[in-house]
């Protein structure tokens, strides 16, 4: 206020914290707030490991697919998760069931109760890989025509540069001087005409991918499970 900014942004895309998510919906009411797929598939493999599933993970291959179709439930429409969800659910083997019931009761939970289906759905969004993310091979999807606030890049940038959990204040003003000038060249780089670097060309193969599986399903061609099992091979897998 004392700065007389006017900051409404259209867009804002952000972790899944809590407490970010309350101040949003109160303090920027105009603004569409959707939450980085990249954070999705993290907690999703954190929730693995805190069950106590990691090493049955690595060995098992239903447990695998599972993880790969929870994954791509952000992909389909907002409309057709929490139904498409329940049927992963009724298909499921007893035995498959039984030995993930912490694990989908923390993703009950989580992302049907606490964090509303329209904060993770990503779907009808272009893909971009983010190969600077904290180091890991996840997607992450950017709305067009919009700007965004791409907070765990910037939070991912900050870690690598500074390099220490509780920087001193001479690190972190060095760290703000880098920045300054980053962005200096960066706006000087879109005065100029120079757009962002193209798309890679496996990126580009994976959104084709995703297109036809999304007209296939609109045409009628494909029920939600069969859907959901193609989305599922789209998502990037995570390495041992």
């Amino acid at each position: 206020a004392q700065m007389q900014l006017n900051i409404t942004p259209k867009v804002i895309m952000s972790d899944f914290e809590q407490g970010l998510l309350a101040v949003v919906k109160v303090e920027l009411v105009t603004a569409t707030h959707s939450s980085c797929y990249f954070h999705f598939p993290q907690a999703i493999y954190r929730a693995i490991q805190r069950v106590g599933l990691s090493t049955t993970y690595n060995d098992d291959d239903d447990i695998k697919q599972c993880y790969r179709k929870l994954m791509a439930l952000p992909l389909l429409p907002e409309a057709i998760i929490e139904d498409t969800y329940d049927e992963l659910l009724a298909v499921m083997s007893t035995q498959l069931k039984d030995t993930l019931h912490n694990l989908l009761e923390y993703f009950q939970e989580q992302w049907f109760v606490k964090v509303p289906i329209s904060q993770w759905c990503i779907h009808g969004l272009s893909m971009k890989t983010n190969n600077n993310a904290e180091g890991k091979i996840f997607i992450l999807f950017e709305l067009k025509f919009h700007f965004l606030f791409f907070c765990a890049a910037f939070h991912s940038r900050f870690n690598r540069r500074v390099q220490v959990n509780h920087p001193n204040i001479w690190s972190f003003i060095k760290f703000l001087q880098g920045e300054e000038n980053r962005f200096h060249h960066i706006y000087i780089q879109f005065t100029a005409g120079l757009g962002a670097r193209p798309k890679q060309a496996k990126t580009i193969a994976i959104q084709r991918r995703i297109d036809t599986l999304d007209k296939r399903y609109y045409d009628g061609a494909m029920n939600a499970m069969e859907y959901l099992d193609g989305l599922s091979f789209t998502v990037a897998k995570r390495k041992k």
